[in-house]
């Protein structure tokens, strides 16, 4: 089970790394502030992996990252979400 968990923590860590990538070029490209929020939301997602992945490993870190930070990190995912979903 903890391998899975590993895994699963590392393709997310990668997958959002890979899309912050993408979405900061395409901002840059385009100058859209939508997807300034969209390189933001990925950036955070990305935090979020590294803090999974590093619980993963230390179980000192585990009982705190699991629930503040990780309920912090959700709330700044669905703001960020929200404002770019607003803007024009």
């Amino acid at each position: 089970m903890e391998t899975v968990s590993v895994i699963i923590a590392a393709c997310i860590t990668v997958f959002a790394f890979g899309l912050f990538i993408v979405s900061l070029f395409s901002y840059n490209r385009s100058k859209n502030i939508k997807l300034l929020f969209v390189s933001l939301v990925f950036i955070v997602l990305l935090i979020r992996g590294i803090l999974l992945s590093v619980s993963l490993f230390n179980e000192h870190l585990n009982s705190l990252v699991t629930m503040p930070y990780a309920g912090f990190l959700d709330l700044t995912l669905l703001i960020l979400l929200f404002i770019a979903t607003l803007k024009r």
